[in-house]
């Protein structure tokens, strides 16, 4: 699907989270140079510098994999199913999606538990509760889960329709 014919709100859900993850990269980027700069140039460590990196890389990392998926740059071995007749290279496409989907209820659901369970437990260096840390998972979880539906929707829609990694979508020659 190319950005002309995606939804407005879609759009907008796309470049939102683009946008949240190149804010969150700079801003990680932006503390660990000054963590670097003060260690070594000023003689000491900024006390808090090291869990918020490690906070934004947390939450680059969940968000992160929906935007791959969105874009359908996920590492996959898909030499083999490319070689099959379309039906069944669409009926195996098919499969892995609802495997991943699958998958991604899992994680969305359990690290959705862990985030209520360590709801009292703050991080020490800057008073952030460890559930704000947490919840980039099943946050992370809930987009990847949307972007997987979309392929899904996209792949039944049109029996012509094959994703491939790296291209929004793509019609068979």
């Amino acid at each position: 699907m190319t950005s002309e014919t995606r939804s407005p709100r879609r759009r907008y859900l796309d470049t939102a989270l683009d946008w949240i993850i190149f804010a969150a990269l700079a801003a990680m980027t932006f503390v660990v140079t000054l963590n670097v700069f003060c260690r070594f140039v000023l003689k000491f460590s900024l006390s808090w510098a090291d869990e918020t990196a490690m906070i934004l890389l947390v939450w680059l990392t969940f968000l992160g994999a929906a935007v791959a998926m969105r874009d359908r740059m996920h590492y996959a071995f898909d030499y083999l199913v490319q070689h099959l007749p379309g039906a069944v290279q669409r009926g195996v496409r098919v499969a892995v999606l609802l495997l991943c989907m699958g998958m991604t209820v899992l994680l969305v659901y359990w690290s959705g538990k862990v985030v209520i369970l360590i709801t009292d437990w703050v991080m020490p260096a800057t008073g952030i509760r460890r559930s704000w840390v947490y919840a980039a998972c099943p946050i992370g979880g809930c987009f990847l889960l949307y972007y997987q539906a979309v392929q899904l929707v996209a792949l039944l829609a049109s029996p012509r329709v094959v994703l491939e990694r790296g291209a929004p979508t793509s019609e068979e020659n």
